[in-house]
């Protein structure tokens, strides 16, 4: 699967940055991407590494593998390799991260666990990621609108 979000719709048909359903896969992986690399891989592999699952302990290590690859083809050695991030961030509904908390207060639009608990795993890392950005802090905001407006629209429906 692969989930589009709003925010990121104008650079969708030519994937020119990475998505962030994407970055939470390199997260989940602990690979680094830079976007120089994300742009020298073929389209039609940047659509690949978009539609990879990677939510069982194998398909995190074809994950890995298809992006080693990809590297070792057009960078002549394997990605660079981080730490994973702790998918617990994400993944435990129940736990509502304290910088997520803290950028929905600033913004004026908290987050109650009850919201949290509803989202999905992409979902809440969207949230997770762009409350860490130091750089675009805007994305939180739009993210954020983005989820309550589809569990809005999917009530009225």
């Amino acid at each position: 699967m692969f989930y589009r979000f709003q925010h990121e719709t104008e650079f969708y048909p030519g994937l020119t940055r990475v998505p962030l359903h994407v970055r939470m896969k390199l997260d989940l992986t602990g690979i680094k991407l830079s976007l120089k690399q994300w742009i020298g891989f073929a389209l039609e592999e940047r659509k690949v590494i978009c539609h990879l699952p990677v939510e069982s302990e194998e398909e995190l290590e074809a994950f890995v593998a298809y992006v080693n690859f990809l590297c070792r083809r057009y960078n002549g050695r394997t990605a660079q390799m981080l730490p994973p991030v702790n998918s617990a961030l994400c993944n435990s509904p129940g736990h509502l991260p304290e910088p997520v908390l803290e950028n929905s207060r600033y913004c004026g639009l908290a987050i109650t666990l009850e919201e949290w608990t509803r989202w999905q795993v992409h979902e809440r890392y969207a949230l997770y990621k762009t409350a860490l950005s130091k750089s675009e802090p805007e994305k939180f905001s739009a993210v954020l609108t983005e989820l309550r407006q589809r569990k809005t629209s999917k009530s009225s429906i």
